[in-house]
């Protein structure tokens, strides 16, 4: 059964194709709009966040005028019949559909039952709550401890903790590896498996052919109109033509979702170049976020290029792995003038904090060797807005960021905002601006990173700005904004940003539209955050008002005990993986990373020269640690492959690609090897680089919806699938043979591989190995 739809902005009128500028398009609405998610209750909503403005905003939902109040901001308490449907908002005469999703979550009343009847309080920890004991306390009923939790259907690991002591659940024999030697309880709230409904679109004659395999509702958007929405059939067939106003956009963008009555299915995302979907990945540029491979880089321990700036602390207190290295600009510009970020297939740096750090040495690591710290990573600022001549000048970092957008590549900067070292001026000036270093009851406000992530000193040298006071967020906004209007960024790596309330984002990304984007500078600015936690609080700072995406951890850590501990399988890392999905998006930009500067690095987990559980920083003081054999490197090539292949931006942590190994910090920031490569190092740098440029040859693999078939102790398989492209990605961990699902391609073709072979349909491994094969 085929049915024809014309979409409204078909029969829009339009004159030759020709790039439209902000003057001649009107279009007020920077980017494509997230969904707003909403609450099982009131859902608060701010306009703001999606335009470069505060109004006046007209609002309309399900026919009914809803209250705008002056700031732009809905108390939404409507409950949506459908589980997608969409907030018409009309702004300066133009009018946008903004895509809404109902509420998910499900109310679960946990019950507990002690193990003694002298146990005086309980609470639960857990993925849930951040592993906070305080947000989740139990009421005792006289028989069980209880409480109401109201979450999205998902596996949550949690700990009971009984009078203080931290236990797993008596009652409960689910448990799951925490992916560090350790067990954790394991809660399944709702159904995290109900089958969703899945598109498949092709195009044939300049159209779009869109299906579903459930009966339901297909919403498709061109930017942010929705142009159409149907109920379709099972397997019948829309036959839809690319809006006409496109022919006037040199870029511009089709979403297309799926929804039964229940469930949400993953989403269709179309580029467009003109009114021409592109098939070719030629045709995209850096300003394509989705084509991005990023490799973050510790400025001091990279590449020094200016003997003049190496100028380490003179303090014997530091252990030389403490101390300044002597990395600077020129160091990293002359690398990317050479040419080894093109050769390996890397379109975006990463630099750490650049701007002025506390001299002298600060903190303390008293464990089986004692030193203090220089502060050559950058994250102990005395400055906002001054460069450290340690990494050197102000005219050395223009002429690399210029350097870097020579070669193509996109440039963005690692910014602190969260803290100052209190020899900043902000803090000498207006300690009244810093949270407060005690609590009520008196003890020491530091490392509290759940209780108090608001407040919460790092060290008791680094000040928290209270950055819910209007008058610090101004201040420390306007700071960041100076780097990207004063030098061509192409945006922020934002640090600890957990620990900094989202009214800082709002204001920050409020005043990058206004002052960047809207101002018709024709410029992308990229913002990724850090925050350990569930999808829940990570998502929470990802939308159209705050940040593009954040880094996954939770799917590295799921990588790390899949990848490199051999008594796992595949099982939570498909998990973890299916829930990121549903909780960021299907096509969402988070970062997918090889490692980064707070773990020991994933090849010495994977030879087995650090071990799960024991204290990895200690480790890297007390101990060196280097590469054993050839296993772990053959699986850090494994987690390249998988970072290289799922949705996300992949992010090689520098290093990674010649598996250099070490502990935790500072072990895992030792001075970059570009030289004497041995035969395991320069396989593992050739792996890489046929991995990266691989991504970025395949469509399927950056705009692909993505499908898992298989997930178990030997093996994980999934399909990428964009417009016809597939590309099926399979990872054994012991000898197996595994036959293709999709057999639409009468010769499937081996793109890239490790430890297998591929005969007709069926892909054998000799051990551990991956495959990326065309089908």
């Amino acid at each position: 059964m085929h049915k024809l739809l014309i979409p409204l902005l078909a029969l829009v009128a339009c004159s030759s194709p020709q790039i439209l500028t902000p003057e001649t398009y009107a279009d007020e609405l920077p980017g494509l709009a997230s969904p707003i998610r909403l609450q099982p209750d009131t859902t608060v909503i701010y306009l703001s966040d999606y335009f470069a403005n505060t109004g006046p905003f007209v609002a309309v939902f399900n026919n009914d005028t809803l209250v705008v109040d002056s700031l732009g901001i809905i108390n939404f308490s409507q409950n949506p019949k459908t589980p997608i449907s969409a907030l018409e908002v009309t702004y300066n005469k133009s009018t946008y559909q903004i895509p809404v999703f109902k509420s998910k979550k499900v109310t679960f009343e946990f019950s507990y039952f002690p193990t003694s009847p002298k146990v005086k309080t309980v609470a639960l920890a857990g993925s849930m709550n951040g592993w906070n004991p305080s947000a989740t306390p139990l009421t005792f009923d006289g028989t069980a401890w209880t409480t109401s939790l109201t979450l999205d259907p998902a596996v949550y690991q949690y700990k009971i903790v009984e009078d203080g002591n931290w236990m797993l659940d008596p009652n409960n024999e689910n448990q799951l590896d925490n992916g560090q030697g350790a067990m954790n309880s394991a809660l399944t709230i709702g159904n995290p498996n109900e089958k969703r409904p899945a598109l498949d679109v092709a195009i044939e004659n300049d159209s779009l052919k869109i299906s579903s395999d459930m009966d339901g509702t297909t919403f498709i958007w061109w930017e942010d109109k929705l142009i159409l929405s149907a109920q379709v059939a099972k397997n019948e067939v829309l036959t839809m033509s690319i809006p006409a106003l496109s022919k006037n956009l040199e870029r511009s963008t089709i979403r297309i979702w799926t929804c039964t009555d229940k469930t949400i299915g993953d989403d269709v995302i179309i580029p467009l170049h003109f009114d021409k979907p592109i098939l070719n990945a030629d045709d995209l540029t850096r300003g394509d976020l989705h084509n991005s491979i990023m490799y973050f880089l510790m400025v001091d321990r990279f590449a020094d290029g200016d003997s003049t700036n190496n100028n380490p602390v003179e303090d014997p207190t530091i252990n030389e792995k403490a101390n300044h290295k002597g990395g600077d600009f020129t160091g990293v510009n002359y690398q990317v003038n050479t040419g080894y970020f093109d050769s390996l297939g890397i379109n975006t740096l990463w630099i750490s904090p650049i701007t002025l750090n506390a001299e002298g040495a600060w903190g303390l690591w008293n464990k089986g060797i004692t030193s203090t710290f220089s502060g050559y990573h950058g994250y102990w600022p005395v400055s906002s807005s001054k460069i450290d001549p340690h990494f050197g000048t102000d005219q050395s970092f223009r002429s690399l960021i210029d350097e870097v957008h020579n070669h193509d590549m996109n440039i963005i900067v690692d910014y602190v905002a969260n803290h100052v070292h209190q020899d900043h001026p902000v803090y000498k000036l207006h300690p009244d601006w810093a949270t407060s270093l005690y609590l009520p009851d008196g003890t020491m406000n530091t490392e509290r990173w759940d209780e108090y992530r608001l407040t919460t000193w790092f060290d008791t040298f680094l000040a928290t700005l209270d950055l819910e006071n209007p008058i610090v967020a101004e201040a420390m906004t306007d700071s960041a904004m100076f780097w990207i209007e004063n030098y061509p960024l192409d945006g922020f790596r934002h640090d600890a940003t957990k620990h900094i309330p989202e009214n800082f984002w709002r204001s920050l990304t409020m005043k990058v539209k206004s002052n960047i984007l809207a101002a018709g500078k024709n410029k992308t600015i990229f913002q990724i955050g850090e925050t350990y936690g569930n999808p829940e609080l990570i998502s929470s700072y990802v939308s159209s008002g705050m940040l593009d995406a954040q880094f996954d951890f939770n799917l590295y850590d799921a990588a790390v005990d899949a990848f490199a501990n051999p008594n796992a399988g595949f099982t939570n890392l498909s998990r973890v993986l299916n829930e990121g999905l549903q909780a960021y998006g299907t096509h969402h930009l988070m970062g997918n990373i090889s490692g980064n500067q707070d773990r020991a690095r994933f090849i010495s987990y994977a030879d087995g020269s650090v071990k799960f559980g024991e204290d990895a920083k200690l480790a890297g003081w007390t101990r060196e640690i280097n590469n054993v054999g050839s296993k772990g490197f053959d699986e850090m090539r494994s987690l390249i492959a998988f970072i290289m292949t799922t949705p996300g931006i992949p992010c090689v942590y520098y290093g990674d690609e010649i598996g250099m190994p070490g502990g935790n910090d500072p072990d895992n920031r030792r001075v970059m090897q570009f030289d004497n490569l041995n035969e395991d190092q320069q396989a593992l740098r050739n792996a890489t680089s046929a991995l990266a440029k691989l991504r970025r040859n395949r469509m399927s693999l950056m705009y692909g919806g993505t499908k898992i078939i298989q997930s178990d102790d030997q093996a994980l398989v999934f399909e990428r699938n964009y417009l016809g492209e597939i590309t099926t990605v399979m990872f054994a961990k012991k000898p197996t043979s595994i036959s293709l699902q999709n057999n639409k391609n009468p010769n499937p073709q081996l793109l890239e591989g490790n430890n297998c072979s591929l005969i007709g349909y069926d892909m054998s491994f000799s051990g551990y190995g991956f495959a990326i094969v065309a089908q």
